[in-house]
């Protein structure tokens, strides 16, 4: 017994090989996860970890090749802009042709050098056991020959503090693929090949910029195997790619360009169908960050809305508003040494803010662009505070706040439950009429997607996240974390608001970060960096 025991604990310490290591990465990916496989196998999941643990450190990819951890570096434009498409292949999987017509067509007009990475996906129905899984690795795998010139399986600096990760490998079922990347190859944003559209900012020290980690969607048709994992991912599937940008600075943009069914693409103002681009094309929904009034950051303020900045290019025929007011004068989250300050800065004043925020809105306003707003958290913290304070210990604000809570008494005295009060003070104080201001429960549906929630509320009144409301079903555009997210259905736009608040100390994911909504209901996140939003 003392013998048979020894061989056992000799067998589980002999060395791992290379094909060992990779026969456990193709094993887990091929049985949708490490206990699933380790049960297939009839194995221990330390066993099976072991053997991840050594494909990790020597860099072995869902190809099977050992590749160098070093990224190749990408020179900086000296002159005009350099600009990458990237997107994703799946195994054993014929590519979307009137996709990847239009995808070449579009780099041809932006000079673009098209980058494709290759994702391992099993679609045989796989037998139990080691032998079974290297047999099928070895002998059914490729990848459509029109992609051939183009695959980048290699770590790539794009820019600086930017990465193609191109020999990642993550399962196409995966349900969230960004989930444990927060920290992976350190502080720079990355880009991994993988067929759904997916997009987390991630929080960094402060002085730093936020980490954002994107994935691509793919370039392939759906071809899943009809199980819930398999019908899941079909249904998030995405025939899509990311463009980037870098200019002579080292400054880099990315957008998603995420196509319909028939391979139609847009790209800011360019549409490509039938591989042919044209340009001049009308947005339909510009939806900025959080405002937040008068806290507003005025370059990013600027950088949109400024003579020829963003809006005045696109053209957008709406365009959806959130916090707009900040109301961090009486804010009910305010500490006494907040009063103190705001009385020495002389910024006591309720209508003051007010008022200020209202020239502001005015000035980002379009003649053809209809301007909504949505109901949210800080434009609440003023009804809050009429609903609450003492006037009487407050003489600055008293002749407003009973100004206020006389009209909030007048509505309910006339059956007006709709009374909305920042949208009297902000008319009150010289807002356009013509801006729309929605009730909390009010829908504003534009080509297919809610635009009517702010974020701050979530199912059956918990907290609200992309990730909780994309379970609705329903797809949507939402702000307040004032973090940029893509999750499912859900896209999540930044905030408009000075980067640092005050408040938000310590590491920060927050970024001026906006979401732009095509005719054909698809949409991109433009994320603003030094007073730029895409490459000149």
């Amino acid at each position: 017994m003392a013998t048979k025991q020894k061989n056992k604990t000799a067998a589980r310490r002999s060395p791992i090989t290379p094909a060992e290591a990779r026969d456990a990465v193709l094993a887990v990916e091929a049985h949708g996860g490490l206990s699933q496989a380790a049960s297939a196998l009839n194995v221990k999941v330390p066993w099976l970890q072991r053997r991840l643990r050594k494909a990790d450190v020597w860099g072995i990819s869902a190809h099977g090749e050992i590749t160098a951890s070093v990224a190749r570096r990408l020179p900086r434009p000296s002159g005009g802009p350099a600009r990458y498409i990237l997107t994703a292949a799946q195994s054993n999987t014929k590519v979307h042709p009137e996709l990847w017509e239009n995808l070449k067509a579009l780099a041809e007009h932006y000079h673009a050098e098209i980058m494709v990475g290759r994702i391992r996906y099993n679609h045989t129905a796989w037998q139990i056991g080691q032998e079974a899984v290297k047999r099928s690795a070895d002998s059914s795998l490729w990848y459509d020959d029109a992609l051939e010139a183009f695959f980048c399986d290699e770590r790539v600096e794009i820019a600086p503090g930017l990465l193609w990760v191109g020999d990642m490998n993550i399962i196409p079922t995966a349900t969230d693929p960004l989930s444990g990347l927060d920290s992976f190859a350190g502080s720079p944003s990355c880009i991994f090949p993988h067929p759904q559209v997916a997009l987390k900012s991630v929080a960094t020290a402060p002085g730093t910029d936020t980490k954002i980690l994107y994935t691509t969607g793919a370039a392939t048709l759906k071809n899943y195997i009809k199980r819930k994992a398999g019908l899941k991912a079909e249904f998030h599937h995405a025939y899509a790619a990311l463009i980037v940008e870098v200019d002579s600075a080292g400054d880099w943009f990315v957008r998603q360009i995420n196509a319909d069914t028939n391979g139609v693409v847009h790209d800011l103002d360019l549409r490509v169908e039938g591989g042919k681009v044209a340009t001049g094309q009308q947005v339909l929904v510009l939806t900025p960050g959080d405002i937040h009034g008068t806290e507003v950051d005025p370059v990013a303020l600027q950088t949109v809305w400024g003579d020829g900045g963003l809006i005045d290019v696109l053209q957008p025929a709406h365009q959806v508003l959130h916090d707009v007011l900040n109301f961090g004068r009486r804010s009910h989250h305010n500490t006494v040494f907040d009063l103190i300050a705001a009385h020495y800065n002389r910024a006591e004043s309720v209508e003051g803010e007010i008022e200020g925020t209202a020239a502001i809105l005015n000035r980002i306003l379009r003649p053809g662009v209809a301007t909504h707003v949505v109901k949210a958290n800080h434009d609440e913290h003023f009804d809050r505070w009429v609903r609450e304070a003492d006037f009487r210990r407050d003489p600055v604000n008293a002749a407003f706040y009973l100004e206020a809570a006389g009209q909030k008494v007048a509505a309910l005295k006339r059956g007006d439950l709709s009374f909305d009060l920042a949208e009297w003070a902000l008319k009150r104080a010289g807002l356009a009429a013509e801006v729309r201001f929605l009730a909390r429960d009010e829908r504003l549906e534009i080509a297919g997607i809610r635009h009517d929630q702010h974020g701050d509320i979530g199912p059956n009144g918990a907290r609200g996240s992309a990730a909780n409301l994309s379970r609705t079903g329903e797809k949507s555009n939402i702000g307040h974390s004032h973090s940029a997210r893509i999750y499912h259905g859900c896209y999540q736009m930044g905030t408009m608001s000075l980067l640092d608040m005050g408040y938000n100390q310590g590491p920060s994911s927050w970024s001026h970060s906006l979401i732009v909504t095509y005719g054909n209901g698809k949409r991109t996140i433009i994320t603003l960096k030094n007073g730029k939003w895409r490459a000149a």
